[in-house]
């Protein structure tokens, strides 16, 4: 696809993305002969044909002053879509098979492309991280096992992070991680809770079973946090792509990354609700 032009508006100079371009007026011509006319470029009826289209003008507005833009049919070239996997007489002849090309950008495609390249560089981010040994925990039933698997690989986490504490007990090593003082107290405190059920004089309550979930969830979301946050900030991703709306983007981004922890972790609702306070933390408009 050719670039695309931005839009200048010639009241306040802003050069922007239209958002869409709406036509102003489309008066359709019926299989008898008579006249139909819509606002919103599209009828659904067989017996309009997309040929006999005549658009009078579209209408688009500038996002900084909202001074409202008009382009004479003239500028509109219409193009018609085809499938590669339909035969021509496969495609059925109805408007919303045509598109109506401008020479300006379109704000929708821009934001799916920079959506793009940013999914591009989460994944490639996250590939730094052997997210294998953590992922393979989630399919363990038993608290009990899953709370030892934990720490195992917790502890050959905070070995490789810190090798030049490797002769420091694990609570030692889980303090020098910097991490947030509530997944902090929460680890310090499962690991003597792990100490205690390992020695036998002690079983694991419904609610320790919990904080064993929150605990894998919170420090896998946090191993990622370290990897995505420098990609999703604001104040970056503003200056890279400055014609998008932070917000809009910041959704799609989000979006894509519920779904890709959702298929990461397997906890149920409480999962959920931690992924999504984690999003809201890491997505700050």
């Amino acid at each position: 696809m050719n670039k695309k032009e931005k839009l200048k508006c010639p009241l306040c100079n802003v050069k922007f993305i239209p958002r869409t371009f709406y036509p102003e007026e489309a008066t359709f011509t019926s299989s008898n002969g008579g006249l139909l006319s819509g606002f919103n470029g599209y009828i659904s009826s067989s017996g309009v044909k997309p040929p006999e289209v005549i658009l009078s003008s579209w209408i688009t507005y500038c996002p900084g002053c909202n001074f409202v833009l008009r382009f004479a049919k003239e500028i509109v070239k219409k193009e018609k879509i085809q499938s590669q996997s339909l035969a021509t007489k496969d495609i059925k002849e109805k408007y919303n098979n045509y598109y109506f090309g401008f020479p300006f950008e379109d704000y929708s495609q821009y934001l799916s492309g920079i959506t793009e390249k940013v999914k591009a560089n989460i994944k490639k981010s996250l590939n730094g991280i052997d997210l294998n040994i953590w992922e393979s925990m989630y399919e363990i039933e038993d608290k009990f096992k899953l709370l030892v698997r934990f720490y195992a690989n917790l502890e050959k986490y905070c070995d490789a992070q810190l090798p030049n504490n490797n002769g420091e007990d694990l609570s030692s090593k889980i303090k020098l991680l910097k991490l947030s003082s509530d997944l902090e107290k929460l680890l310090l405190e499962l690991n003597e809770i792990r100490k205690h059920t390992i020695q036998g004089n002690y079983e694991l309550s419904s609610d320790d079973k919990e904080n064993v979930n929150h605990a894998v969830v919170n420090f896998t979301l946090s191993l990622i946090e370290k990897h995505v946050k420098p990609i999703v900030n604001s104040k970056k991703l503003k200056s890279q792509y400055n014609y998008a709306d932070i917000k809009d983007l910041n959704s799609e981004i989000k979006v894509f990354l519920y779904g890709y922890l959702n298929g990461l972790f397997n906890h149920g609702k409480s999962a959920n609700h931690q992924i999504k306070t984690f999003l809201d933390q890491i997505l700050v408009n």
